[in-house]
């Protein structure tokens, strides 16, 4: 099944949760130790895998791929299986490539789409604060987040974050305002401080049919 760009956004950059924690905390605490954990991930690449179910918890779907991101505001997002599609932003523009299609869609990043879990891994700390409720709870040696967004304009309900024992991020999961659910679990999370800028722009293959969105 392929989907349109808003709908492979969607599923690609947002992800929330079905319950909160019953002994969060909130506010300051919760945030500073966010900050913590994310500062390390100004520049992370990870291998992932997604689940997608619907309202029932009946799977849709499941895809493999490759994420690489860059604060501020850069984002990859490729996948191979079930079929080759790239997502990929350099902050200003966004591409989806499918190459099946021999086609590439471009139009300017939605700013619905700043305000979804790419900023976790792409924006600028300040602004998840802007953007978000935070509360947090540690559980044993791991840590999870719940973050509600502040804005009822954004393609999600909530967003949760898990970091496992190493202080890795691990899992994101997400649901919708229709119960839908999408869980990303990343392995081989690595932290790196030279991913070229040349990873999120795109150029099209010759061959390949361009089509550019205003919106």
């Amino acid at each position: 099944m392929k989907f349109e760009i808003k709908s492979w956004c969607a599923i690609v950059l947002t992800i929330a949760l079905s319950s909160m924690v019953n002994s969060a905390w909130a506010d300051e605490m919760a945030i500073e130790r966010l900050h913590a954990l994310l500062k390390p991930l100004a520049n992370v690449e990870a291998t992932f895998v997604q689940h997608n179910f619907d309202g029932k918890g009946s799977i849709l779907q499941t895809m493999k791929g490759v994420l690489k991101a860059k604060t501020p505001g850069k984002f990859r997002w490729e996948t191979a299986d079930p079929f080759q599609q790239l997502l990929v932003t350099d902050g200003e523009t966004l591409w989806l490539y499918d190459q099946d299609l021999e086609q590439v869609t471009e139009q300017p990043l939605d700013k619905r789409v700043i305000a979804t879990p790419a900023l976790i891994l792409s924006g600028e700390l300040n602004q998840i604060d802007e953007a978000y409720e935070v509360y947090g709870e540690q559980m044993q040696d791991e840590w999870h987040f719940v973050l509600i967004p502040r804005s009822q304009d954004v393609l999600f309900d909530r967003l949760r974050l898990e970091f496992d024992s190493q202080q890795m991020l691990s899992r994101m999961t997400i649901k919708d305002e229709v119960g839908q659910k999408t869980v990303l679990s990343f392995r081989d999370v690595k932290v790196s401080a030279t991913l070229p800028d040349s990873l999120f722009t795109f150029i099209a293959p010759k061959g390949v049919d361009v089509i550019k969105n205003a919106e």
